[in-house]
């Protein structure tokens, strides 16, 4: 039953991922987090980070989550399973989307009505990636220390052309060493 939950919770993120991998982290969120509990609200946090890690699209989330939830409910095996059903799933369909678009591609991209739906999709993926960013924030964010690494770093990358990967990962070693110097608590927020 939960790698049926699993499979259709990832197929529902691919099917209205419109704008590309910042719209799965709100989208995603909700069943893996609150909808079903497999990942708590740092984990799922630790997951997005390793997807803005690992080359490819954010997507590959659905990867960890689902290594974490087969291996948590059956070991190695199911961990194997689960991460791969996730992964199919979350991909599946934008894949048959395009198919099923690619030959009208040109008429589309032209066509006013799609254009005026598209600004309309995009303006709402901002307003999901931005809750999502205030949920995953208090989730997180568990005192000065992490509000100014989090302040730090949202200037950095609006000021910057810096990758968002590199930013997590200079983050991670500023919180090791804030942590080893006791500024931060060592046990997350």
């Amino acid at each position: 039953m939960e790698l049926l939950q699993l499979a259709l919770a990832c197929l529902r993120v691919g099917t209205f991922v419109f704008g590309g991998g910042p719209a799965l982290v709100p989208l995603l969120r909700d069943p893996v987090v609150f909808r079903y509990g497999w990942l708590t609200g740092d984990e799922f946090a630790d997951a997005v980070a390793l997807g803005q890690m690992t080359p490819g699209p954010l997507l590959v989330t659905a990867t960890f989550v689902g290594w974490k939830v087969g291996t948590e409910s059956g070991g190695v095996g199911a961990g194997l399973l689960y991460a791969t059903v996730a992964t199919v799933c979350i991909f599946l369909p934008s894949f048959f989307m395009t198919l099923a678009a690619s030959h009208q591609l040109g008429r589309l991209k032209g066509n006013p009505r799609v254009q005026r739906f598209l600004r309309g999709v995009e303006a709402g993926i901002v307003g999901l990636v931005a809750a999502a960013a205030v949920q995953m924030g208090q989730d997180a964010i568990g005192g000065w220390p992490q509000g100014a690494l989090c302040a730090a770093a949202l200037i950095v990358l609006i000021r910057t052309k810096l990758e968002a990967g590199l930013v997590v990962i200079a983050s991670g070693l500023v919180g090791l060493a804030l942590t080893l110097a006791g500024v931060m608590g060592s046990a997350g927020p």
